[in-house]
């Protein structure tokens, strides 16, 4: 279940790269970001995908959307890397803002999520936000989950948003962490 699940969040990322590329992008910047120290590309024009969800968690009737934010970035034309962030906040609130791991660090539950999301108004929840870096022939190179830290997301005007991130992911199956740094620029369609 879970390869099939990973084989899927890789596919949708691929073909949402591939699919909204044009002509005109050549003369787009490329930012990059790490996975394990290792640079991925991602387009400017693409590569950020936004997914919103209304009442995505209720605390003491208190409702907080769901926002998932996928990055995407290619290496050459041999791997790819997405990483998924699943954050939380009040509804009418702007996206921009600093959405904290909820990870508990000394037994890798999240134990602190209500917590931290009725004191803060925003959070990210870590164990379902995701990391996998893959070949384009399906092969799993590296995977994980629970990211620590914070994810800092920065409006810049219209749809432009930066996405910054310095933090480790927890290696899947394994108690090794994966690094990862994102400070990265692109739009985000918030339909």
């Amino acid at each position: 279940m879970k390869k099939i699940f990973l084989a899927t969040l890789f596919l949708t990322a691929f073909f949402g790269l591939v699919s909204c590329s044009s002509d005109g992008d050549s003369n787009q910047n490329s930012t990059t970001f790490k996975v394990n120290n290792v640079d991925y590309t991602l387009p400017t024009s693409q590569g950020i995908i936004y997914s919103g969800m209304s009442n995505g968690y209720i605390i003491d009737d208190t409702s907080y959307e769901q926002i998932s934010i996928v990055i995407t970035g290619l290496k050459d034309v041999s791997e790819v890397a997405t990483l998924s962030f699943d954050l939380y906040k009040l509804p009418g609130q702007p996206i921009a803002g600093d959405y904290q791991a909820s990870i508990n660090e000394e037994d890798d539950v999240t134990s602190n999520f209500e917590q931290l999301l009725s004191s803060h108004q925003r959070a990210c929840f870590s164990y379902t936000s995701l990391m996998i870096v893959s070949t384009f022939s399906m092969e799993e190179i590296l995977s994980g989950h629970a990211p620590t830290g914070t994810v800092k997301i920065i409006s810049n005007g219209g749809n432009s948003y930066t996405i910054k991130y310095n933090g480790d992911f927890k290696k899947s199956d394994e108690d090794t962490i994966v690094p990862v740094e994102i400070n990265i620029t692109g739009t985000i369609n918030l339909n």
